[in-house]
């Protein structure tokens, strides 16, 4: 019986050891490749003008295509490959272009019934542009009374949005002939953000457009993104009082800023995998993966516990009530109680390790089930992408 219970110990330990996941994208550059796109990219962008090419940057297109077919989880592939395209822009986007990629997203998990996710989606939306709208593409497609409840869902999020504190950007009062932006628009010095991952873009005197994404959680070192500095002087910065406003609603002409070699490494950037996105988030469970896995851990360590504190104390007063046998010293009711109490303690235990196995178990599969790795391939990068 020990051995049953042994193995029933030594199976829950194996199981907790392997039920994490972990969401891991591997970035393999080919070197072979990269200088052929880049020409590619640079006899485009000759082709188009400023403005056509800031507007044709974000193709949402693709993603469309696979919302419109009901294909949830490749149009979120598509989604997410969309956004690693945007690892380091050449260009600044348009504001509204970029948090349509998480409009769209948010939508795509509600497909797959993802509430969770979808709220994260959205609450990323508007932290990157407060005014954007659910985008008339999905709308016309879907039956009078699912639109209106998709709308409601939408502006329950922004509100919730609206109501969140700011973070300051850290925004220079002195930025010499520097230009800083924020997810494509325009900040000056006492302007906010809501909380959320941030397309941080400063145009360089020397070096032009350089880019990070940050959650400005940690003061942002604006100057350090330029590897030739950034000039400034003494005299006090002039205030815009016509300005954008707390969130920089500034209508300036981005189109003309490029850079077609950035250099995304400077200051105090974050590598792409830690970045706090729902696009690509780390092991993202939902509530049911969470509490299926926490309960079936706690069952384990529940059963573990007994074992130690319940059983084997229990089995010591059986081996000794067997001495006391020898001697006729114990009369048959204790015996009985002392086998009754030991009974219980085995069952107990190896009820509470074989269900929190089963929980447990059960919960990695929910995790695998939700998780697929393909090969892709951009413009800017080849390498494997993950969806969770």
């Amino acid at each position: 019986m020990f051995w049953i219970m042994s193995l029933s110990l030594v199976f829950a330990q194996d199981d907790l050891s392997t039920q994490t996941t972990t969401d891991v994208e591997q970035d393999v550059s080919d070197v072979s490749t990269s200088e052929p796109v880049a020409k590619q990219e640079k006899q485009d962008s000759t082709e188009q003008s400023p403005r056509d090419a800031q507007q044709a940057m974000i193709d949402h297109s693709i993603v469309l295509n696979e919302i419109s077919n009901n294909n949830a989880k490749d149009a979120l592939k598509a989604s997410s490959i969309l956004r690693k395209e945007l690892s380091c822009p050449q260009r600044i986007p348009l504001t509204k272009d970029l948090a349509m990629i998480w409009v769209h997203r948010g939508y795509a998990e509600q497909m797959l019934g993802k509430d969770e996710r979808v709220q994260r989606a959205w609450e990323q939306a508007f932290a990157i542009d407060a005014a954007v709208q659910m985008d008339p593409e999905i709308l016309k497609g879907l039956p009078e009374l699912e639109q209106e409840n998709l709308l409601n869902h939408f502006e329950q999020v922004r509100r919730l949005v609206e109501g969140q504190g700011i973070l300051d950007p850290n925004i220079p009062d002195n930025k010499g002939e520097a230009k800083i932006f924020v997810n494509g628009r325009s900040l000056s010095s006492g302007q906010g953000v809501k909380a959320g991952e941030h397309l941080a873009q400063i145009v360089c005197p020397n070096d032009g457009l350089q880019s990070i994404w940050t959650t400005f959680e940690e003061p942002q070192e604006w100057f350090s993104m330029c590897p030739s500095g950034v000039e400034v002087s003494d005299a006090p910065a002039e205030e815009d009082f016509f300005g954008g406003g707390l969130f920089g609603d500034s209508t300036e002409d981005t189109a003309e800023y490029y850079n077609p070699e950035p250099t995304c490494n400077s200051g105090r950037s974050m590598s792409f995998s830690s970045i706090a996105m729902p696009s690509l988030n780390l092991p993202d469970l939902d509530s049911t993966v969470l509490l299926t896995m926490g309960s079936g851990v706690g069952l384990v360590l529940a059963g573990t516990g007994t074992y130690y504190g319940w059983v084997v104390p229990a089995f010591d007063n059986v081996l000794d009530a067997r001495t006391r046998v020898e001697t006729e010293s114990i009369t048959k009711s204790e015996a009985a109680d002392i086998s009754k109490s030991f009974n219980v303690a085995r069952y107990t235990t190896l009820g509470l390790l074989a269900t929190g196995t089963a929980l447990t178990g059960y919960g990695t599969v929910l995790t695998v089930q939700n998780v697929s790795v393909q090969p892709t391939w951009t413009p800017s990068w080849i390498g494997i992408n993950g969806q969770f």
